[in-house]
């Protein structure tokens, strides 16, 4: 956590007082957003109980209905935006890819052996796929297909304005 003051010889130095007074400051500031964040959620839970209710009157599975957003779990074979990376430069070298061709290299290149670690094949698929929607999302890759033979490319981007008014200037 780095706020603890140690000597060097494992014992606490003599700005100790200080240093715990800190240490109890901070511990009740984070208690306290403990304490505001579960008032929040049991509003939002009591808020969702209603609603519903609600539904069920109008003949809806309330269970049915998705939750908006991800809570994503990270891999500890990737780093942060390292799935991205991969699938843009994967993109660039072949222009047009599956989710299958990333998974393998980047599998090959951790040291692991796609054909024999199916479980972690799987993970890495999964994690590459939910990139590639992502990047869809935002108009930077187009999807060619569906299913199981699916493949990737990078959106053709239109010249720049500026520079099509630049050759239009004689």
């Amino acid at each position: 956590m780095g706020w603890l003051l140690a000597s060097g010889e494992g014992g606490v130095t003599e700005e100790s007082p200080l240093a715990v007074a800190a240490l109890k400051r901070k511990r009740s500031e984070l208690a306290g957003q403990i304490v505001e964040l579960r008032r929040q959620l049991d509003k939002l839970q009591a808020d969702i109980f209603h609603l519903d209710m609600v539904l069920r009157l109008y003949g809806e599975e309330p269970q049915d209905i998705p939750t908006k957003g991800r809570a994503p779990v990270r891999s500890a074979f990737f780093g942060r935006n390292e799935i991205t990376r991969r699938c843009y430069d994967l993109l660039r070298e072949k222009g047009e890819i599956a989710a299958d061709d990333v998974t393998v290299r980047a599998m090959r290149e951790k040291g692991l052996d796609p054909e024999a670690d199916r479980k972690q094949r799987t993970d890495f698929t999964r994690r590459i796929l939910v990139s590639l929607h992502d990047l869809r999302r935002t108009g930077t890759v187009e999807k060619i297909g569906a299913g199981r033979g699916v493949r990737w490319k990078l959106v053709a981007r239109a010249p720049d304005a500026l520079t099509n008014a630049n050759r239009a200037t004689p």
